[in-house]
């Protein structure tokens, strides 16, 4: 019988081989790290303002991990969570009512004392809306309203706060409250546009609701469109009944047309003159004025109007960052769980992420649905926990969808549109003073999915470039060169 000689074996050899095949493997893991260290450093970024987070969809491997645990302000990511919550605790098919009744004495009748209409919350009860809902109360035979229209706006038992309370900038849209009942985000779409012939600055709004007025105060002055929010204010004043609209300042000489949005403050006296303008369109007749009441047990339905589905509504507040049907979505969650207590409404939000197995922290707090605060604050490593739970699960896998395509719609149209970055993100945008936000989904030149978490909070004056420097992360990210 012969017999097989084995080599010797050297161990010591192998024992090295396996150390430097280890530490090449733990150098691609770190070679992200830092990439991104060297790129902080040559923008002059602080890392302690920073918390960004990479991790491969597909592994779940991190492969970028810088102040993960560190509390952030993170703006409009925020949505995030209220658009998660509401899935949960709502459903894709939810929607909301608005109401209209009458005092039972007037069934019947084409002339009745008063209409009373009772808000649900609708989010985005538009000007369409209003005059489909008007359209059903005619077709119940009513031609005139002789004492007004009572609104019942006891849906929410929220405190609103003043429009201005944030920034002091009351007439800007995204500072617009929360309302049981409202239309059309008591916007006012105006349009500007000069006439280099005559001189002359004419402004036409969209739609104008009855008792809104608005006074032109402009004169021509120098610079283009980028100059007009700086050279033109805008001011609001109760008069009798009466809104006057107050637009002072220099229009800028080199700009032919320009589009600006306001939102009035006072609701109930935008809703009625919306109403009222659309039912006297319609051929009523309507006296008198509006005031709050509730609705009672001597109310008759006569119409309602179901909103859109929240699957659509949500679609709007995450693309475009809407913060009234934010904050409306959010305070719905009340009826859903019988907490009408705003902190109860923030329990249910956390008990929602709780059990989901959203990695929830317990010093994260949010303190409206919007994400404009200043005192909501969230964990880099939350976030990241939410991406991934909308990854993975086919229930909330429809938010993906929802989210700012990079330089194609939404907060992000206008920015990442480079050949490189454009259309290969998805994320959700959160921008307040000192506050730059980023979350979502991001796909590599390659085809490698990425969730990607950035939250750069300084209040302090700063130099530092930091949109050139997201832009250099972004690109190192979707070229796969991290």
């Amino acid at each position: 019988m012969s017999w097989v000689h084995l080599p010797n074996i050297n161990y010591k050899i192998i024992f090295k081989f396996l150390i430097l095949t280890f530490s090449f493997f733990a150098s691609l893991f770190v070679f992200g790290q830092d990439s991104i260290d060297l790129l902080i450093k040559k923008h002059e970024i602080p890392e302690s303002k920073l918390s960004i987070i990479l991790e491969d969809n597909e592994s779940g491997k991190r492969l970028i991990d810088i102040n993960s645990n560190r509390s952030r302000s993170p703006g409009s990511v925020t949505k995030l969570f209220t658009a998660f919550a509401a899935i949960d605790l709502l459903g894709s098919q939810y929607q909301w009512k608005t109401e209209a009744y009458i005092d039972q004495k007037d069934n019947g009748k084409d002339s009745i004392d008063y209409l009373l209409i009772r808000g649900g919350g609708d989010p985005s009860f538009s000007i369409n809306d209003l005059e489909s809902f008007i359209l059903k109360i005619r077709a119940t035979g009513i031609r005139e309203i002789r004492n007004g229209i009572h609104l019942d706006q006891s849906f929410f038992k929220q405190r609103k706060k003043s429009t201005g309370s944030f920034d002091q900038s009351p007439l800007r849209p995204y500072n617009t409250m929360h309302s049981s009942l409202i239309v059309n985000s008591n916007k006012l779409d105006l349009s500007f546009r000069f006439n280099s012939k005559t001189k002359e600055i004419v402004i036409t709004p969209s739609f104008l609701p009855k008792g809104v007025s608005i006074q032109n105060n402009l004169s021509i002055g120098s610079g283009d469109c980028k100059d007009f929010r700086s050279q033109v204010n805008f001011k609001e004043r109760l008069e009798g009944k009466t809104i006057m609209i107050l637009i002072n300042g220099f229009y800028p000489g080199q700009c032919p047309n320009f589009d600006h949005d306001l939102a009035i403050t006072e609701t109930e006296h935008y809703f009625y003159g919306a109403f009222k303008k659309i039912w006297m369109d319609s051929g009523g007749t309507i006296n008198g004025h509006y005031k709050r009441r509730k609705k009672s047990k001597m109310n008759a339905l006569i119409a309602h109007m179901d909103s859109e589905e929240l699957n659509s509504i949500l679609r709007l507040t995450l693309k475009e960052s809407d913060n009234l049907a934010s904050r409306n979505i959010f305070l719905s969650f009340a009826e859903k769980t019988n907490q009408t207590k705003l902190r109860n409404t923030r329990k249910a939000v956390y008990k929602s992420m709780k059990n989901n197995d959203v990695q929830w922290h317990n010093r994260n707090f949010i303190e409206n649905g919007s994400g404009l605060s200043r005192k909501t604050r969230l964990k880099p490593e939350s976030v990241m926990g939410l991406l991934k739970k909308i990854d993975q699960e086919t229930k909330f896998l429809e938010i993906k969808s929802m989210l700012p395509v990079s330089g194609i719609d939404g907060t992000l149209k206008n920015i990442y549109r480079s050949e490189t970055l454009r259309g290969q993100m998805k994320l959700k945008t959160g921008t307040l003073n000192g506050v730059r936000c980023l979350a979502g989904f991001i796909t590599s030149k390659t085809g490698k999915k990425y969730r990607f978490v950035f939250m750069h909070n300084n209040y302090e004056e700063y130099e530092y470039d930091l949109r050139s420097f997201t832009t250099d992360l972004l690109n190192l990210i979707v070229t796969d060169q991290y």
